[in-house]
């Protein structure tokens, strides 16, 4: 793993493929808890974090990533390992929001795929990225009020709800029941977030600053729980990145 260190000018640039891979293995490492976001949860964790109305703090949604408790904290080797994954994952979601804003009808999430048995037949298959946008839509859920309330934001939001909520109800469970349900709802979801991403634009502040951190500069070889924590937020590093309980 490169263990180079970047400026914050870096963050404007996008993911190569073989930096996507490594951020997609280390997310399944041995380092991080099974409970740690893969990478296509992570790519609709960060769509919700960058097409509502307001921009969010990494500080916030970070910790997230890697789980509910703070046992689930990353076990990072050296402070430039964290920083360079931290890097990764910034540059990512950096990536969303210039693709967005480019062009939102050629947005692509990241979906799996899935097959059954020993059938050459492969589906589409949205249902990690839809978890990881319904974990961060319960984050920012009240600055969405608006949309909840309105009849299009119901329609928008419903191929994604069936395919990554918790709750949903038996008659629910049935619209999902098969690979091919579930293949054609994955496939409605770029145009569900073209047209979320439109709603919110009027509201966005400053069309999504590009997002900064500038306090990734330690040198120490190892983190200590009281090191300044290297996503920037200027906590220690045991009340933000190593409390994944805490959301702040």
């Amino acid at each position: 793993m490169s263990k180079s260190k970047f400026s914050p000018g870096d963050l404007a640039t996008p993911l190569s493929e073989k930096e996507f891979d490594e951020l997609d293995e280390f997310l399944i490492s041995g380092l991080t808890s099974d409970e740690t976001l893969t990478v296509e949860s992570l790519d609709g964790y960060l769509t919700a974090m960058v097409i509502g109305p307001n921009a969010v703090p990494p500080s916030y949604w970070l910790p997230g990533v890697w789980g509910s408790s703070e046992e689930d904290a990353p076990a990072f080797e050296t402070i430039d390992q964290a920083q360079h994954i931290l890097g990764l994952i910034l540059r990512h979601m950096n990536g969303i929001i210039a693709s967005l804003e480019n062009d939102p009808d050629g947005f692509e999430p990241v979906f799996g795929f899935s097959r059954i048995d020993d059938s050459d037949r492969e589906y589409i298959d949205g249902e990690a990225w839809a978890l990881g946008f319904m974990q961060g839509l319960t984050l920012v859920r009240a600055d969405w009020q608006a949309l909840f309330d309105s009849e299009r934001g119901e329609e928008w939001l419903r191929p994604i709800r069936l395919m990554g909520a918790l709750d949903l109800t038996p008659e629910e469970e049935e619209l999902v029941d098969t690979p091919l349900q579930c293949e054609a709802l994955t496939q409605e979801i770029p145009t569900s977030v073209a047209a979320i991403y439109r709603y919110w634009l009027p509201y966005r502040q400053a069309v999504h600053e590009r997002t900064l951190a500038t306090s990734m500069q330690r040198t120490e070889s190892k983190i200590g729980r009281n090191d300044p924590c290297p996503c920037g937020s200027g906590k220690k590093f045991k009340k933000c990145c190593g409390a994944a309980a805490t959301l702040h």
